[in-house]
């Protein structure tokens, strides 16, 4: 792993110029936590451990500017050195090329989920937000966002993951699987202190992933801000293709207070499906330390059925430090 690092930097270093003149951008994220965790013993963890590469560059077709973003992140390993430190892996967070303009912004390739915007007016939390599930980004994706129009923008993607078991698959025969995995639709109002959004997806059973069991899922959300104080809601409706299975609801509530590099905010969500139920409500602090660092302290507890969601309380205290 030492080695690695130690490479990955020479690299860097050597590639620096060159990243230069492409008009990229370097960044990245790291955040440090120290959790204590009903039931279990204080963990001192990288949560959050990014780099990506983004930029753009001109075409010869007028107006026309491609695009492109990627961006990993490093799972820490456990334990001291020579134990498990090395057992880390690297996941891809983002991973797309695109060309935008004055007709809007194509995409493909792995790219944030659009309709996630619904949850995050509700989930303000740091390390909360158990119940919410909608996915954050979806991979194998050919998307379009439209641009602004008096503060209204709609967009619509598909995802093609090249799956071949289809859902009626029995006997081997591949006939009925789809080329067209998941499709997404959704549109947003943005206009001074109100926002609103709406969005939908729909998952062919022939896809791959944790979200293919899921038939399709509803988002409905806004927030209004009454100066510093920012008042959040949000709503979600998942159905599920197996049989004698319930929809799955969620209701978030949220409110954020801003006043100068100090942020407290207090969340409340509440899922359902069949007779089981469960709440979640967290209450924070975000401090800004400048524009690159900031710490962050949150108190969480999670109430559920038996069997339903994991249940207990937690408290968190971060420091995240952004380049």
């Amino acid at each position: 792993m030492k080695k690695s690092l130690i490479a990955l930097a020479v690299a860097g270093a050597l590639t620096a110029p060159m990243v230069a003149q492409a008009d990229a951008t370097l960044y990245g994220k790291l955040e440090a936590v120290l959790q204590a965790k009903e039931d279990n013993d204080v963990d001192l963890f990288m949560d959050d451990v990014i780099f990506g590469l983004k930029g753009s560059a001109d075409t010869s077709v007028e107006g026309l500017t491609a695009i492109y973003k990627i961006e990993v992140e490093l799972n820490e390993g456990k334990g001291p050195e020579g134990v498990t430190s090395e057992d880390g892996s690297v996941a891809t967070r983002y991973a797309y090329v695109g060309a935008t303009g004055a007709f809007g912004t194509v995409l493909a390739g792995r790219i944030a989920n659009p309709t996630d915007v619904v949850e995050g007016y509700g989930d303000v939390s740091n390390k909360a937000g158990q119940l919410y599930y909608n996915a954050d980004r979806v991979g194998s994706a050919l998307a379009y966002l439209s641009p602004s129009m008096s503060g209204f923008d709609f967009y619509v993607a598909t995802v093609m993951d090249g799956s071949t078991l289809g859902e009626e698959e029995t006997d081997g025969d591949f006939d009925s699987a789809k080329d067209v995995d998941a499709y997404i639709l959704g549109a947003n109002y943005m206009v001074g202190d109100l926002s609103l959004s709406v969005g939908y997806w729909d998952m062919d059973s022939n896809g791959t992933g944790t979200y293919s069991e899921i038939d399709n899922n509803i988002l409905v959300g806004g927030s209004y801000a009454f100066g510093p104080l920012t008042l959040g809601l949000s709503y979600e409706q998942a159905s599920y293709e197996a049989a004698n299975t319930d929809d799955y609801e969620l209701y978030g509530v949220s409110a954020v207070y801003t006043a100068g590099a100090a942020a407290p905010y207090i969340m409340y969500s509440e899922a359902e499906q069949g007779s089981a139920d469960a709440d979640e409500w967290a209450l924070g602090l975000n401090y800004a330390l400048g524009k690159k660092a900031g710490v962050g302290i949150e108190y969480s507890s999670v109430d559920s059925d038996t069997g339903f969601k994991d249940e207990g309380d937690q408290f968190n205290v971060s420091y995240t430090v952004k380049f």
